[in-house]
């Protein structure tokens, strides 16, 4: 008889601790651990994660700091592609030349790329330690810093520290007799909703559009596109239009720069100066007596 009033007030202290188990859960979230040997019960129920917590805000115009290209242009094994007089660092796949255009790139020889030749043979601009340029800078690799004021973007570039300006305040491009050629060119710059949209005009001539000898005539306009995804992904777009060298205009690949951290080395720029003194020791050292190709 004992042992029947025992179990049945057992019985009864289950179900009224169910009973207010339910009620909690109306309350509260039940979080299921994983099941456990001795939970056979509960081996098919899910787990139930809460979800993660939203990223950093971010002003999508605030492009401030330094930013690093991540990935490569031109895509894996642009260098083997087939047509190589016809090949860019900036997109997997062969320029729209006009025959002024492929004229024009097969006269610039260059060390490096699918066309290199020996470096004592080459003609690269930069061999005479000259600016690289805007075109040139951009794909190089090296990292960019943005400064932004009222009226205008400035851009460091951290591969021989030099910099260029971005007029935002509502000037149009230079036309005509107007445009001055230079290593950086003219740049204005908008925005398109939450896209930087840059223009350039200017560029000198005698620079490269890559290391591989893309050439690029009076004519160039450049329009650069720069969205900012979100707080640590800047997305890059470049389309290029130079009639006089190129059937169509045409656009280099998509990239992403990754902005460097606040207090690490890499959100600074490093001084990467090549002197004219340093290219001509390097000319001595490797350019001149090196009698065959470089290996691709």
């Amino acid at each position: 008889m004992r042992n029947r009033v025992i179990g049945s007030f057992v019985v009864l202290v289950l179900v009224c601790a169910a009973a207010f188990s339910w009620v909690e859960m109306g309350k509260t979230q039940i979080v299921i651990q994983p099941a456990t040997p001795n939970q056979n019960q509960n081996q098919n129920r899910p787990t139930v994660r809460k979800a993660p917590p939203p990223g950093p805000p971010h002003d999508p115009k605030d492009l401030t700091g330094v930013w690093a290209p991540t990935g490569n242009f031109g895509g894996p094994g642009a260098e083997t592609l087939a047509n190589p007089p016809v090949r860019t660092m900036w997109m997997n796949g062969p320029l729209p030349l006009t025959p002024a255009g492929f004229a024009a790139i097969n006269a610039n020889k260059g060390g490096k790329g699918p066309r290199s030749v020996a470096p004592s043979k080459a003609n690269d601009p930069i061999g005479d330690a000259n600016p690289p340029g805007l075109v040139r800078t951009l794909v190089y690799g090296r990292p960019i810093q943005f400064i932004m004021l009222p009226d205008m973007v400035v851009n460091l570039f951290e591969w021989y520290h030099y910099w260029r300006q971005i007029h935002t305040d509502g000037r149009k491009l230079p036309a005509g007799d107007d445009i001055d050629a230079l290593w950086y060119g003219t740049s204005v710059g908008h925005w398109d909703g939450d896209h930087l949209v840059v223009d350039t005009v200017g560029l000198e001539t005698r620079n490269w559009l890559d290391m591989w000898g893309a050439p690029e005539s009076d004519a160039m306009h450049v329009t650069e596109n720069w969205h900012r995804m979100d707080q640590d992904n800047l997305e890059f777009n470049i389309t290029f239009n130079d009639p006089k060298f190129y059937t169509k205009p045409w656009s280099g690949d998509p990239r992403v720069w990754r902005l460097q951290g606040k207090g690490s080395r890499e959100a600074e720029l490093q001084e990467t100066i090549f002197a004219p003194w340093d290219e001509q020791d390097f000319n001595k050292r490797i350019r001149d007596p090196n009698p065959v190709l470089p290996q691709k």
